[in-house]
C-alpha cells in the first residue's frame, strides 16, 4: 500500500492507503523528493472529502524509481511532473489551445504528489516529465509548475519589455506573476495586495512597488505611474469577481486584464459594454501549465531570473503534511513545501 495525504472532514487532512498501481509497460514510478502546497489543495480540504481515490498535491519533484526498457529516463534522475496532460489530437491542441483540451484530465499522476510513490502513465512520462538541472535544490524546484502557470499568463495576454504591469494579489501566484512579469522584462511592475509580511516579501525581491489596499488608494497609484492612463496590463491573481471589476477600471485603453486566479462557478460582475468597446482593450482568462511552461519556468528558476528562494517561507516533513496545508490556509506566510 501507498500512504499519502487527503482531504477528509471540511477543514482536517487525513492519511490514506492507496493500492500498488497496475503498471502498463510504459508505466513509471517516481519517488517524489518535494511537493508544494497550492490554493487548490487549501480548497479541497476546506470543502472536505470522503474520496479514497486522490491525494492532495501536484506541485511535485521527484526521483525515477524504474526505467523501462521504452523509456529514456534513467533511475534516479530527477524530474518535475506535469499533473494533467493534453490529447495533442482535439480540435483545441490543434490549435494550440493546450489547457481547453477536452481529455486534459484524462491522463494525470496517481494517486497525487503528496503521497509516498507516484504512478506516471506512459503518455504522461513519455510527453510530462522534465528534468530538473541537478544543482537546482528540491524545494525551489517545486516551484515550477506554479510558476508556469504564472509564465503562461503572461504570454496568455502578450505581456512585453516595458509594459505597465499591475498585478492584484500578495499570495503566491500574485508575487511569482509578478516575478514572472519582470523576467519577461515589464516595468514598472507593481503589487497591489492587503498583507504586509508578504507586501514586505514582494517589494524586497518581486516588484517595484507595492500597494497595501488598506492604506492608499489603488487607483491614484496606478494614474500617477502610468502617466494618468492605466495601466497596460493587469492580473487578478484574487478569487474575487469584485477585484476583476476593478482591474478593468485600471488597465488603460488598448491593454489587457488577465483573470488569473480561479473563481467559483457563478460569480458575475457588471460589464460596460461601452468602456468595453471604445476602451479597446482584451478581457481573457488564464488556467493551468503544459510542459513548455514547465520547461520556461525551470529556466527562470535556475538562471535566477527568478529568485524562488523568498517565496519559500517554510518547509515541512511529509509526515507533517496537515501541518502544512493549515500553514497555507492560514496565510502564515508564503509558500510551504512538502519535502520527502
Amino acid at each position: 500500500m501507498i500512504k499519502g495525504f487527503a482531504a477528509g472532514e471540511p477543514g482536517k487532512v487525513r492519511l490514506v492507503e492507496f493500492p500498488e498501481p497496475t503498471m502498463g509497460p510504459g508505466d513509471i514510478i517516481i519517488t517524489p523528493t518535494a511537493c508544494g502546497i497550492c490554493a487548490t489543495d487549501v480548497k479541497q480540504v476546506r470543502k472536505g472529502s470522503s474520496d479514497n481515490r486522490y491525494a492532495l498535491g501536484h506541485e511535485v519533484v521527484g526521483r525515477i524509481n524504474n526505467a523501462p526498457s521504452s523509456s529514456t529516463w534513467k533511475i534516479g534522475q530527477r524530474v518535475v511532473a506535469v499533473p494533467y496532460l493534453p490529447c495533442g489530437a482535439c480540435y483545441y491542441c490543434h490549435r494550440n489551445q493546450l489547457t481547453l483540451c477536452t481529455s486534459l484530465f484524462k491522463v494525470t499522476l496517481h494517486p497525487g504528489g503528496l503521497a509516498e510513490k507516484i504512478h506516471v502513465p506512459q503518455m504522461l512520462a513519455e510527453r510530462g516529465l522534465v528534468p530538473v538541472p541537478n544543482d537546482l535544490p528540491n524545494e525551489i524546484a517545486a516551484l515550477a509548475e506554479p510558476l508556469g502557470c504564472a509564465v503562461k499568463g503572461i504570454e496568455d495576454i502578450g505581456i512585453m519589455p516595458g509594459d505597465s504591469t499591475l498585478v492584484i494579489g500578495d499570495g503566491p501566484m500574485g508575487l511569482l506573476s509578478a516575478a514572472a512579469a519582470r523576467a519577461y522584462g515589464a516595468y514598472p511592475v507593481i503589487v497591489a495586495g492587503m498583507l504586509s509580511h508578504r507586501l514586505t516579501i514582494a517589494q524586497e525581491h518581486y516588484t517595484d512597488r507595492v500597494v497595501d489596499v488598506t492604506q492608499e488608494d489603488l487607483s491614484t497609484v496606478i494614474r500617477e505611474y502610468t502617466d494618468g492612463r492605466g495601466a497596460d496590463a493587469v492580473i487578478v491573481a484574487v478569487s474575487s469577481g469584485e477585484v476583476l471589476a476593478t482591474a478593468i477600471d485600471l488597465v488603460r485603453p488598448g491593454g489587457s486584464v488577465n483573470a488569473f486566479a480561479g473563481v467559483s462557478k457563478g460569480i458575475s460582475i457588471n460589464l460596460d459594454v461601452h468602456d468595453l468597446h471604445y476602451k479597446q482593450y482584451v478581457l481573457t482568462g488564464s488556467f493551468g501549465v503544459t510542459p513548455p511552461y514547465i520547461r520556461k519556468a525551470l529556466h527562470l528558476l535556475h538562471s535566477g531570473q527568478v529568485n524562488g528562494r523568498p517565496l519559500i517561507t517554510a518547509c515541512f516533513p511529509f509526515e507533517a503534511t496537515s501541518e502544512a496545508i493549515a500553514y497555507s490556509m492560514n496565510q502564515t506566510g508564503l509558500k510551504a513545501v512538502v519535502l520527502f
